[in-house]
C-alpha cells in the first residue's frame, strides 16, 4: 500500500491534506483484488462514522432531522472531499438523492458513499425500521452473483445497474425523520464555523495532491483548471488573491518533496528525475535557494 502511494504516503497522518481520488482508487481496487471483494466500497461505507466526515459529521449529528442533515451535506460536502456534487430532488411523494462525480471514476467511491449515508440514516435516526429505501441506482456494470448478493443485502430494495445515474430513491417523508440528538444551539455555533471557510477552503489542498500526482510530469495551470473544474482565468484570479501563482505551488512542492526524499536516502540524481527538473544542476541550484545550503551539507546536517 505504501508503494501505491509512492512519496505521498508521508501525508497519512496529516488530517488537511486531501489524497487525490486516484489515490484511493487504486487503494480500494487493491483491496479488491487481494480480497476477491468488488463490493469493498459497501463494507468500507458501513464501518465510517459521521464523525468521520470532520466538521459536516458533527453537524448532521445535532441536526433536527434527516433533511436537515441533508441540506448541510449538500452544502458543506467539500469539507469532506471535492470531487462531485450531491443533489436531492423531489417528484410528487418521491425523492432521488444522487451523487454527481465531476470526473470518470469507479465503483468503489459511490459505494462507500452510498453505503454510508444508509449506515448514517439507520444509527442516527429514532426511528429505524421505517427507513426503507425504494430503489437504488448505479451506474457500474452489474457485478459477480456473490457481489450482488451483499449489494441487495446492504440497500435491501431493488437495484438497478448499469443506470445513468448514481442515486437512492425513496418516499419523501424519510425527510422527517428525527435524529436521536438534535442541539439548534450547537448546530448554529458548528454552522458558523463552516462558514468561516470559503468555497475555495480545499483548493490549495487539492492543487497541491494534484501537482504531487502528476509528478515528474509539471502539469500546465489549464490542466489544474480543469481538475477544479474552474476556469483558467478564475484559478488564477483566486491564486493571486492568496498571494500565490501556480509556478508558485509548484515550486513549493518540489520543496517539500526534495527534502522528504533526500532524508529517505535518494540521491539527488533520483530526486532529480522525480521531481521533473531537466538535469541535476537545475535541482541543485534550487535547493541551494530553497535551503541556502547544498543537499549534501544539509544531508550531514540533519542525519543523526
Amino acid at each position: 500500500m505504501h508503494a501505491l502511494l509512492a512519496e505521498r504516503r508521508c501525508y497519512l497522518n496529516e488530517t488537511s491534506y486531501r489524497f487525490p481520488v486516484s489515490d484511493y482508487e487504486s487503494l480500494m481496487h487493491y483491496a479488491d483484488t487481494q480480497l476477491k471483494q468488488e463490493h469493498i466500497g459497501l463494507l468500507f461505507g458501513q464501518s465510517l462514522k459521521a464523525q468521520n466526515w470532520g466538521l459536516l459529521g458533527h453537524v448532521a449529528l445535532v441536526s433536527q432531522n434527516l433533511e436537515k442533515a441533508l441540506q448541510h451535506a449538500q452544502r458543506l460536502n467539500s469539507l469532506v472531499r471535492n470531487i462531485g456534487r450531491i443533489e436531492l430532488r423531489k417528484v410528487q411523494q418521491q425523492c432521488q438523492l444522487s451523487w454527481h462525480a465531476r470526473s470518470p471514476i469507479r465503483h468503489y467511491m459511490v459505494d462507500e458513499l452510498f453505503s454510508s449515508w444508509l449506515s448514517f440514516a439507520n444509527h442516527c435516526c429514532q426511528q429505524n425500521a421505517e427507513l426503507a429505501l425504494e430503489k437504488v441506482t448505479l451506474t457500474r456494470p452489474i457485478p459477480s452473483t456473490a457481489s450482488v448478493h451483499i449489494y441487495q443485502h446492504t440497500f435491501n430494495c431493488p437495484i438497478e445497474f448499469g443506470a445513468k445515474s448514481n442515486s437512492l430513491i425513496f418516499n419523501e417523508k424519510l425527510l422527517n425523520s428525527r435524529l436521536h440528538s438534535p442541539n439548534p444551539e450547537l448546530e448554529q455555533l458548528l454552522l458558523s464555523q463552516a462558514g468561516d471557510l470559503t468555497p475555495y477552503a480545499d483548493h490549495i489542498n487539492e492543487l497541491n495532491a494534484f501537482i504531487a500526482c502528476q509528478f515528474p510530469v509539471i502539469p500546465s495551470v489549464e490542466q489544474a483548471a480543469l481538475q477544479l473544474g474552474l476556469k483558467k482565468r478564475s484559478l488564477q484570479r483566486y491564486l493571486t488573491g492568496q498571494q500565490l501563482s501556480f509556478t508558485k505551488l509548484i515550486d513549493q512542492q518540489r520543496k517539500q518533496h526534495a527534502k522528504r526524499m533526500l532524508l529517505q536516502g535518494y540521491s539527488v540524481l533520483e530526486i532529480s528525475n522525480k521531481l521533473g527538473f531537466s538535469e541535476q544542476s537545475a535541482l541543485q541550484r534550487a535547493f541551494k535557494r530553497w535551503y541556502d545550503t547544498t543537499p549534501k551539507k544539509f544531508l550531514n546536517e540533519h542525519m543523526f
